[in-house]
C-alpha cells in the first residue's frame, strides 16, 4: 500500500512540516546584547589574566619565583587565541581584543627572549646581580632596570665616586633595585587580594631606605637584603640583615 505524502503543518505542530519559527527582532536584539556581554566579561577576565602572568614572571626573573610560569602562559595563549577568533560586531570589543592581543604577543617575545637569556647567563639582571657578589656591597652602581636584593651601599671612594647632586631622594642609588622590589611586592599584593591603590613607590623606598641604617646598626650587619613574602594570606617586605 502507499503511504500518503505528508502533508504541510503549521510552524511549530509536532509531526507536521514546516518551515521553523523566525526569531523576532527584539528576541535577536536581547540575545545579541546577552552575547556581547558575555564576551565582554570573558575578555576583562583574559585581561586580568595575563596581567597576573605578567606579574608572575617579573618576579621570576627579578629572582623571587623560582620556576617559569609556563603552564599560566600557555593557558593565557589560548584563551587570548579563542577570544580573537569569537566573532562580534562591536568595535570596541573588537579592539580591546586586538589589543589583548598584541599585548600579549609582546609579552611573549620578551619572556622567551629573557628565559633563554637567563639561561646562558647573559640575562643583564643576573649579571648585575654577579657584579655585586663579586664587588661587594658599595662598590656597584646600579643602573635603570636591573633588580636584585636590595643592598645597603657604603660610601664609595673619594677618587671614584662620580659628583652627585645635592639632596638625592630617598634610594635613588638603588632605584632600579628598589623599583623591582617595589613591582614584585605590588604584584603579590594583588595575587592575595589586597588594594594597593594608595601604596605608592616613594612611600615603599622611604620605608626601605630608612630601615636599612638601622637594622645594620642593630644586627652589626654589612648590608640589608628585603624580600617579598606571603604570610597569613598578606603580601609583606621581610628584612635580611647579612652578618
Amino acid at each position: 500500500m502507499a503511504i500518503p505524502p505528508a502533508r504541510p503543518g503549521r510552524p511549530g505542530q509536532p509531526g507536521r512540516l514546516g518551515p521553523a519559527p523566525l526569531e523576532s527582532e527584539a528576541d535577536a536584539l536581547v540575545r545579541a546584547k546577552r552575547e556581547k556581554e558575555q564576551l565582554g566579561l570573558e575578555l576583562k577576565d583574559a585581561e586580568e589574566e595575563l596581567e597576573r602572568v605578567k606579574a608572575r614572571y617579573d618576579q621570576y626573573f627579578i629572582g623571587f619565583e623560582r620556576r617559569e610560569p609556563k603552564r599560566e602562559r600557555d593557558e593565557i595563549r589560548k584563551r587570548v587565541m579563542l577570544l580573537k577568533e569569537a566573532f562580534t560586531r562591536n568595535a570596541a570589543l573588537k579592539f580591546r581584543i586586538q589589543a589583548l592581543h598584541a599585548r600579549y604577543l609582546s609579552y611573549e617575545r620578551l619572556w622567551v627572549r629573557s628565559a633563554r637569556e637567563k639561561e646562558e647567563g647573559t640575562y643583564r639582571r643576573d649579571i648585575f646581580k654577579a657584579r655585586l657578589r663579586a664587588k661587594g656591597p658599595g662598590e656597584a652602581t646600579p643602573e635603570a632596570g636591573t633588580a636584585g636584593p636590595v643592598q645597603s651601599a657604603a660610601p664609595p671612594a673619594p677618587q671614584a665616586a662620580p659628583p652627585r647632586p645635592p639632596s638625592p631622594p630617598p634610594g635613588a642609588a638603588g632605584d632600579g633595585q628598589l623599583r623591582a622590589l617595589y613591582a614584585a611586592y605590588v604584584a603579590a599584593k594583588k595575587q592575595c587580594g589586597e588594594d594597593v591603590s594608595k601604596l605608592s613607590y616613594d612611600a615603599v623606598a622611604r620605608t626601605v631606605t630608612k630601615q636599612i641604617p638601622e637594622l645594620m646598626a642593630k644586627y652589626k650587619a654589612k648590608s640589608v637584603d628585603f624580600r617579598v613574602e606571603v604570610k597569613d594570606g598578606r603580601a609583606v617586605l621581610k628584612a635580611i640583615p647579612k652578618v
